[in-house]
Order: C-alpha cells, then sequence, then structure tokens
C-alpha cells in the first residue's frame, strides 16, 4: 500500500480528550479519498498527522514505505484559505517553493507555467494577488501544490469558503486535472456531494472520540453528474450515515448543493 495509517491514536493532554482512537487505512497509489463527518468527529487533525504538522499519541503513518514524523517534502497541504504571499504576483508564488526546493530559476520558471497552464491561469501570471478572484486564488494556491510534485496532496476543505457557483467550476477543474496527473490526494470536507463527486473512497467518520464510522466505494464512473439518479441515492445513503455533532448541526452542513 502507499500510504497506510496504523491503528492512530491522537489525545490532546490539555483537554485529555480522545480526538481520534484506532484509525486504521491503507491508499493506494493514485487514489482520491474523501473524509466526510460531523463538526469535532477529527477530520482536520487526521490530515494534519498525515502532514507531519502533528503527532499521533500512538500508531503509525506510513507513506511510499517512510514513517512519517514530521513535516517533507513529500507531503504538500492546500488549506480552506490561499495562503499566498501579497507581495508577489501569480507566478511568483507558484515559483516560491519551487526555490526553497531548490530548483534553479529556470527550472522555477518551466514548472511555474506547466501547472499555471493546467489550472488555467498562465494569462494571469504577472498579476498581482490583490487583483484575482477568490476563485483564481485557489487556483494559484492549486498550482503552487501541484508544482512541487509532491508525492501525496492533502486537501482541508479548500473550496468551502467560495460561492457555489465558483465550487461546482473548480470541482469540474480539480477532476479534470487530476484524472491528467492521477495524484494522490487526501481530501477533507463537509459535503457529501463533493465527495462523492471526487472520490473513489469515501471515508465516513464518527465523534467522541473521532473513528472510522464506515468506508463506501464509489462505483460511479467520471465524469460524474451530480443530478444522476445513481449520484443522488449514493449521496443521500452516504449522508444518512453523517453522524451529527453534540451541537445538533444539520444535515444541510455536510451537503452543500445547489437550490
Amino acid at each position: 500500500m502507499y500510504l497506510t495509517l496504523n491503528s492512530i491514536n491522537k489525545l490532546f493532554t490539555n483537554t485529555k480528550k480522545e480526538t481520534l482512537k484506532d484509525i486504521s487505512l491503507t491508499v493506494e497509489k493514485g487514489e482520491f479519498i474523501c473524509i466526510v463527518g460531523p463538526s469535532g468527529c477529527g477530520k482536520s487533525t487526521l490530515l494534519n498527522l498525515v502532514a507531519g504538522l502533528d503527532r499521533p499519541t500512538s500508531g503509525s503513518i506510513v507513506l511510499d514505505g517512510e514513517t512519517v514524523t514530521g513535516p517533507g517534502a513529500d507531503r504538500v497541504v492546500m488549506f480552506q484559505e490561499a495562503a499566498l504571499y501579497p507581495w508577489l504576483n501569480v507566478m511568483e508564488n507558484v515559483m516560491f517553493g519551487l526555490e526553497a526546493a531548490g530548483h534553479s530559476k529556470e527550472d522555477q520558471k518551466k514548472i511555474a507555467e506547466k501547472y499555471l497552464k493546467l489550472v488555467r491561469l498562465w494569462h494571469y501570471k504577472d498579476y498581482p494577488i490583490h487583483q484575482i478572484s477568490g476563485g483564481m486564488k485557489q487556483r494559484t494556491a492549486l498550482a503552487r501544490s501541484l508544482a512541487l510534485e509532491s508525492k501525496l496532496l492533502l486537501m482541508d476543505e479548500p473550496f468551502s469558503a467560495l460561492d457555489k457557483q465558483t465550487i461546482h467550476i473548480l470541482r469540474a477543474e480539480l477532476e479534470e486535472i487530476w484524472e491528467k496527473n492521477r495524484k494522490t490526494i487526501l481530501y477533507v470536507t463537509h459535503s457529501v456531494e463533493e465527495a462523492v463527486y471526487f472520490a473513489d473512497r469515501v471515508i465516513v467518520m464518527a465523534e467522541n472520540p473521532g473513528r472510522i464510522k464506515e468506508i463506501f466505494t464509489i462505483p460511479l464512473k467520471r465524469p460524474r453528474n451530480i443530478e444522476d439518479t445513481e449520484f443522488v441515492t449514493l449521496r443521500k445513503e452516504i449522508l444518512s450515515k453523517v453522524q451529527l455533532s453534540a451541537k445538533q448541526i444539520s444535515a444541510e452542513e455536510f451537503d452543500q448543493e445547489e437550490d
């Protein structure tokens, strides 16, 4: 297996709360895995552990034969906020990580060009960050993440802060990009619709403590249509498994769909 999580447990000593309990999961190279579940079930905590931004209390995480002990260039995280450098333009933002990775200036430009064209931003390469839309900022962040050519891309609700029209456009673009490069992706989302749209498998988590409740294999052909009967049926089945949080968050939080 390409990525293996072995009996991961996470206890935060300051609260003595067991956030994650006995999380075991294997991921094949090139798989698109989506994680859904109620607020507080530990989805983002799990992503941080795989990223090496935090350490599990017990258990191990292995990526391509190497145990994860901290952050590394083999894993890249894309967050809800684009986190771009406002003093750099679009292309310079994509090149920034490449410079830190030791690429020559010429190679930085070639790689940045490749991925900016992939996310349809090449004509905006010289734009200052403050002059582009929220969707374009996330495209820039995606290009920057892809340009590092890591083994694993970790995405934590990257489209949730955008309007629905932009979300649907970016979903289609990410799906197209993934079909081209088959990057291994671990994707956290509140939207069951989004999970069914993207995933080879959907991991449904429960809370108190956070644990894997059920795993759904998504057999639908790509590209997927959210209005197809099979899609709607599967979305409803998975949604019914998503456990509500202690604050009784409504099911709509987990199912961001068009009116």
